[in-house]
């Protein structure tokens, strides 16, 4: 029988010999595995580097997400990192079939594509395919990164490199490909797949800066990621493969054709169906043009200034971008209107009150003219800002007892100052003798608030502007004097808004914000900076239209269709002009006039700044559907006044007038301003209750009074003659005030009174009582007074001044005079009810 077996060899010796090379062959085995094992441990690897954030530029968008500038790294990349879930599956499979079919089975080096590359590069003489897996090319990029820092060459585009010029590219040698593969395995048992996955798709490049799937969905498409179709998620998978070679924009051909292959492997996967793929072939895929948005250019600018954005990624601000927009064409329109007055450029700034956000901001005409300096930011720019100030001087005034109903003395009055002599006039040279308060504000008279700086004192006026937020007031009190209260020191529009948001927020400081918060964050409580009260007087004197007309000289652009608080600024000589004005939703601030301070053609905050806030006002309040009230109504109070003296409507007031006090601060003392006199000798008059009414003034008034034609009316509709209180015979003063007057103890002002159900015929008996200092009842010779009830006599009474009356129910009208009509006390009134 013949051997199968060669001859010589024993079958037992055949066995023997393979159980040797078995044996030498383990051993050969297991010392490689035993040398891989050490060597691998030798050369560590790069999670270390996995957050680092080359390859991540800065993105500015708006607070919808609109990207208003894309800012790259110093490496140059336009990265915009985001976790794995967000970048759309169609995109990372496409990628996984492109670069690395196994990813997510082999553990960092596939011994399969490395032979199945192996033989493609033997069969064609050349280097035609790579075998680096995904985790082998995300070594490369973090140790070609790495490099780099250490060179301090930034890292630059590449498939293989994507790091590095040529001082910061490793050598693509066999020892490199091996130490890489080493590192991969160690990789991947540091971190899982999906972290890897997730690091490697962020850094791809492809081309022109745009580095990851979003900023190149973005940068082509103008869509995320996750939006891409299948057709343009396969165009962007193969660009990393040579992003200079496969540029959409040079070389489109050649990206096609491996788009077409990518799409015909993805089916063959089963990854897509027929239907998508048919859709995705026939797709025509058009990358568009490299946008790179430069928008909100001051914004933007600030915020890179104020070193308020992170080193990376994508920072979302306040700024509405639509609203820019319109506001901007808001500027362009009204400079057009406004060159044949000498004014060349503005600047705009939209205040979300509630929140302190900034909703829009134009820092000039036009960012891109030179020869009108449009890179400055005119919105930071200090300038003086006029009667803009003077808001602020009335709050304080306020806060420390002021009423808006009190009149101030708008008369030729000069201050002493460390300087010489301060004697401020108004801006069309005349004066308006006594004037409200609120009407002084609202018209932006100059002496009253000069007056009104004067009692608060420079030192304590400039600390509390610095409060507010007047940063830029940063010489001594002294410095500025008295014409602070006037806007002789220099701030900035941006100041004038934070603390015009203060103002609309009933005294409460909030920084102004540009960076969006989260949402679930609270709003703001802010820094009580104003007293409420007081900041809701304010308010209501700018918002009150007929006050307003005084400064507008009868005209102005502030009829917006809603109430708006609203104060204009003009510096001197004409240079600057303001507008700032707010509700509770929103505060605009605007300034317009000249880059290099120039005049312009007398221009004024109401015709130049004014028509310009307007318009960004009725546009900004577009935006808000529900519109609160200017100010909390629990902070005030309403009472009947006369709309001369202040003080509650005395038996000769020609006039009422409603007003707004501080609760529980409205007057208690009726008017001694106006008494019935009839004339004497020269511009003597005497009191006597069957004279005419005229008004008689506080000393202070004397002078300007002098300078009036004899006997001139009031400013009051009913033209009352006004004269000096010297003047006046038999006028008993008991200060500069007025004369002295009885008082209505009972009722008070506004009083109820609720019938019992025995009362009279539905009658309720009401007690009236009336009192008079001692001494002024001495010396006047009040004897008997009367009570009047709806101007008919229905008591008579000597001291003490008491009576009791039915009133029939409903609104009614007590008045209590002297008896004797020759007596030059006054009488006081109250109306009360009887329910």
């Amino acid at each position: 029988m013949r051997s199968t077996l060669p001859s010589g060899r024993s079958p037992r010796n055949s066995r023997l010999l393979l159980v040797r090379a078995a044996a030498l062959a383990a051993l050969v085995a297991g010392g490689v595995g035993v040398t891989w094992s050490t060597y691998r441990g030798a050369v560590g690897e790069p999670s270390a580097h996995l957050d680092d954030h080359w390859h991540e530029g800065r993105v500015v968008v708006d607070r919808k997400g609109r990207a208003l500038r894309e800012i790259p790294s110093e490496a140059g990349h336009r990265g915009r990192s985001l976790p794995l879930e967000a970048l759309g599956d169609r995109v990372v499979l496409a990628t996984l079939v492109s670069e690395d079919r196994g990813f997510f089975t082999h553990e960092g080096v596939d011994p399969a594509a490395i032979l199945r590359a192996l033989g493609q590069n033997v069969r064609h003489g050349r280097l035609v395919s790579g075998a680096s897996t995904i985790t082998q090319q995300l070594v490369k990029l973090l140790d070609a990164a790495a490099l780099a820092e250490v060179s301090g060459v930034v890292p630059s585009e590449g498939h293989d490199a994507a790091a590095g010029g040529e001082a910061g590219r490793r050598k693509r040698t066999l020892g490199v490909k091996i130490e890489e593969a080493a590192r991969a395995q160690n990789l991947e048992r540091t971190v899982d797949k999906r972290t890897i996955l997730e690091a490697y798709l962020n850094r791809l490049s492809y081309g022109h800066g745009l580095t990851g799937p979003e900023a190149a969905a973005r940068g082509y498409f103008g869509v995320g990621a996750s939006a891409l179709s299948w057709a343009q998620a396969a165009y962007l998978a193969v660009i990393p493969r040579a992003p200079s070679a496969l540029d959409p924009h040079a070389h489109p051909e050649r990206v096609l054709l491996r788009q077409r292959a990518l799409l015909d492997a993805l089916r063959s996967h089963g990854l897509m169906g027929e239907a998508d793929h048919a859709r995705a072939m026939q797709e025509v895929v058009t990358p568009r043009g490299l946008q790179r948005p430069f928008l909100a250019p001051h914004f933007v600018q600030a915020l890179l200034a104020d070193g308020r954005l992170p080193e990376s990624g994508v920072s979302t601000t306040t700024l509405d971008l639509d609203l820019q927009r319109d506001v901007e064409g808001l500027t362009r329109t009204h400079l057009a209107a406004l060159a044949g007055f000498g004014a060349t450029s503005a600047a705009v700034l939209v205040i979300d009150g509630a929140r302190g956000e900034v909703l829009a901001h134009v820092g000039s005409a036009d960012f891109h003219d030179e020869r009108r300096a449009g890179q400055v930011d005119l919105a930071r720019a200090r300038r003086q800002p006029g009667s803009a100030l003077k808001p602020f001087v009335y709050a304080l005034a306020f806060a420390g007892g002021r009423t808006g109903a009190e009149p101030l003395p708008d008369v030729p009055t000069s201050f002493p100052e460390a300087s010489g002599v301060y004697a401020p006039g108004n801006f069309d040279g005349t004066f308006e003798g006594p004037i409200s308060a609120r009407e002084a504000l609202a018209g932006s008279l100059n002496v009253p608030a000069v007056r009104l700086a004067a009692e608060l004192g420079p030192g304590p006026l400039l600390a509390s502007l610095r409060q507010v937020g007047f940063v830029s007031l940063t010489r001594e009190a002294g410095h500025y004097g008295l014409s602070l209260a006037l806007g002789s020191g220099e701030v900035t529009l941006w100041e004038l808004a934070e603390a015009y948001v203060a103002l609309s927020r009933g005294g409460r400081r909030i920084p102004l914000r540009t960076l969006l918060p989260a949402p679930d964050e609270p709003l703001p409580d802010g820094e009580p900076v104003l007293d409420a009260a007081a900041a809701a007087l304010v308010t209501e004197a700018l918002s009150d239209p007929l006050a307003r007309i005084r400064g507008l000289h009868g005209r102005g652009p502030f009829t917006l269709g809603f109430p708006v608080a609203v104060k204009t600024g003009t510096s001197s000589g004409y240079r600057d002009t303001w507008a700032v004005g707010y509700t509770r939703e929103r505060t605009v601030a605007v300034w317009v006039g000249n880059p290099d301070g120039s005049p312009t053609r007398e221009l004024t905050g109401a015709s130049g700044a004014g028509p310009l806030f307007a318009d960004v006002m009725k546009r900004a309040m577009a935006d808000v559907p529900v519109r609160s009230p200017l100010w909390e109504a629990a902070l005030l109070e309403e009472a009947e006044v006369c709309p001369l003296s202040g003080q509650l409507p005395g038996p000769a007031c020609p006039d009422r007038a409603t007003r707004r006090f501080r609760r529980g601060a409205a007057p208690h003392e009726a008017c001694g301003w106006h008494v019935h006199a009839q004339p004497g000798a020269g511009r003597a008059h005497v009191v006597t209750r069957a004279g005419k009414v005229i008004a008689a003034l506080p000393d202070v008034y004397e002078g300007w009074l002098a300078s009036q034609p004899e006997g001139a009316p009031g400013k009051d509709p009913l033209g009352v003659p006004w004269f000096a209180q010297r003047d006046v015979t038999g006028f008993a003063r008991a200060s500069l005030q007025g004369p002295a007057a009885l008082q209505l103890d009972s009722p008070v002002a506004g009083a109820v009174f609720v019938r019992s159900r025995r009362s009279d015929a539905g009658a309720q008996v009401v007690q009236l009582s009336a009192s008079l200092a001692r001494d002024a009842v001495k010396e006047a010779g009040v004897r008997e007074v009367e009570f009047l009830i709806d101007g008919a006599v229905v008591a008579r009474s000597r001291h003490p001044f008491r009576a009791s009356i039915p009133a029939a129910p409903g609104d009614h009208e007590v008045m209590v005079r002297p008896s004797d009509a020759a007596s030059p006390v006054q009488g006081a009134v109250a109306r009360f009810s009887v329910r």
